[in-house]
């Protein structure tokens, strides 16, 4: 796995900086467990303050990001806040996320994000969320445990705390198996990268009309899947272990004899739940026969 760590001290002599200390603790960790990880230090570097895609130093450093599992910035607490540093590089990828926005597509899915603070007194909390914040409107993944915040003061010192080496340590062990898992799970393939309302259509696919009092169970003005309703209008035997298993399934909600759009929540459910548990196979399956009784619906809506 690869990551990113950009250091946002504001230290001149950054070497000498509690921040930087811990950022090569972070970097040694991830090398420790046979990841790569590069350190980028902001103050080091000639860029313009901007919220457009530059060219100039800064623009391969952003350029990098879509290349690595994981990205980390790294600040001192300045006034309750992170450095200006890690504030203009939060502004230089604003147009990342307007991107993400005019072409439904989140280039960030699959990728971790943490934060590393170093400094003591409040703020620490404040500075994780903010940064947090930001990383997930542009579909990062924060995984639990990502952030330290280390309030010793001195090289030596934070080199030997106990309590700053056990954060470093959960941090990359934390940061590596998600990124590991998003990227072998292909979560940028199947999640949902629009906040369009395009989709709103399938969303409400099969949506369920509860019966009302004096209704008959089998009443075709509600759908009646509810098992807590109907116990015996339960589809059973659906399953997705497999593609075979899936085909077998659709056969089965063809044949049940339910209203159309209890069929149709049936399958969705169904699709839903294969494509968490990464069965994209008989996901596809699901949706091919959602997607043929959507036709059907259209159609009887323009005889209407």
């Amino acid at each position: 796995m690869k990551f990113l760590l950009l250091n946002g001290t504001l230290k001149k002599d950054s070497e000498l900086s509690n921040t930087f200390t811990l950022c090569q603790m972070v970097k040694a960790g991830f090398e420790a467990l046979g990841h790569e990880c590069e350190m980028v230090t902001l103050s080091e570097m000639e860029y313009e303050r901007s919220t457009d895609d530059v060219k100039d130093d800064l623009q391969p450093v952003i350029q990098k990001m879509f290349t690595v599992d994981g990205l980390i910035f790294a600040t001192p607490i300045w006034w309750g806040g992170h450095s200006s540093y890690i504030q203009t590089i939060i502004e230089r990828m604003d147009f990342i996320e307007t991107f993400g926005f005019e072409k439904d597509y989140k280039p960030f899915y699959g990728k971790v994000f943490g934060t590393v603070v170093s400094g003591g007194g409040d703020g620490f909390q404040h500075i994780h969320g903010v940064n947090y914040n930001f990383a997930t409107m542009l579909g990062f993944t924060v995984p639990p445990q990502c952030n330290i915040e280390s309030a010793t003061q001195g090289r030596d010192k934070i080199l030997k705390d106990d309590e700053t080496i056990g954060m470093v340590k959960t941090f990359v062990s934390n940061m590596s198996a998600w990124a590991k898992a998003l990227k072998d799970g292909e979560v940028h393939k199947f999640a949902r990268h629009t906040t369009k309302a395009e989709l709103k259509e399938s969303i409400n696919e099969g949506k369920r009309i509860p019966r009302k009092k004096g209704q008959k169970r089998k009443s075709k003005k509600h759908s009646d899947l509810y098992t807590d309703e109907d116990p015996k209008g339960t589809i059973h035997g659906l399953g997705f272990k497999d593609e075979a298993t899936a085909r077998s399934s659709v056969a089965k909600i063809r044949k049940s004899g339910r209203s159309h759009a209890h069929k149709i929540q049936a399958a969705v459910a169904m699709e839903q739940r294969a494509r968490a548990a990464g069965k994209s196979g008989p996901a596809a399956i699901y949706r091919k026969f959602i997607n043929s009784m959507k036709k059907k619906t259209k159609a009887k809506n323009k005889k209407k």
